[in-house]
């Protein structure tokens, strides 16, 4: 094979290569429109006309919905897991509805003693993750405040390092002075405009969560 085959069948797999990038961007591109978009379909999925979200959670399978350790104090893990992650891709502002299908194998006062578990459990959340944003924020807040201070002596003594002359260690001081000011500056911003965005939103899912109502009976099926 000559030189010039070899560098024709290399433009080739170039030129193909190209268009199956092309082909792969316009996919993805078509998974974010409106009529492609699963988050709007998962939320259309448990969304019913009264504006509310069913969450079917089936308990015909197991012989108890609580852990086997707790003294049926605890709800088993694996259900929290399973309605967390049914209501992940729900928006914050729809209320949530838990609907334990038990096929009527349980008496009021055991329904009443899980309905009183699942909502300690999702307002214990709640306040944990209320409590962790507000020291997260107080604890970016106080970063802004050491980084400007530090930041303030960095110029003021830069200043005058300036006007007279400063020893080599003054300067290499300054160095350290500053880079540590920025430190702190941009622990802050990661505290309210990065990581505390997450913050927020597992503030705004537990609280949702927190609100829930839960109800036993058949799954909520359309009609």
């Amino acid at each position: 094979m000559t030189d010039a085959q070899k560098q024709l069948i290399k433009e080739k797999r170039a030129k193909k290569r190209k268009e199956q990038q092309r082909i792969f961007r316009k996919k993805l591109n078509s998974l974010f429109k409106t009529e492609y978009r699963y988050s709007l379909k998962f939320e259309e999925a448990h969304l019913y006309d009264d504006g509310k979200a069913y969450i079917n959670v089936d308990l015909t399978k197991c012989e108890s919905p609580f852990s086997m350790y707790s003294y049926e104090n605890r709800i088993n893990p694996e259900i929290y897991d399973y309605i967390n992650q049914e209501t992940e891709f729900l928006p914050t502002d729809i209320p949530v509805v838990i609907n334990f299908d038990d096929d009527d194998k349980y008496d009021e006062a055991m329904k009443e003693k899980v309905r009183r578990t699942v909502i300690r459990h999702y307002s214990l959340e709640y306040e944990e993750a209320r409590y962790d944003l507000h020291r997260s924020r107080m604890f970016g807040l106080i970063s802004l405040l050491v980084g400007i201070l530090f930041l303030a002596l960095y110029i003021g003594l830069f200043i005058v390092s300036q006007k007279y002359s400063a020893p080599l260690f003054i300067e290499k001081s300054l160095d350290i002075l500053y880079i540590t000011s920025w430190v702190f500056v941009w622990e802050a911003v990661d505290r309210y405009f990065v990581t505390g965005v997450d913050d927020v939103q597992d503030v705004l899912n537990y609280g949702q969560l927190a609100l829930v109502e839960v109800q036993f009976g058949d799954p909520m099926t359309r009609k």
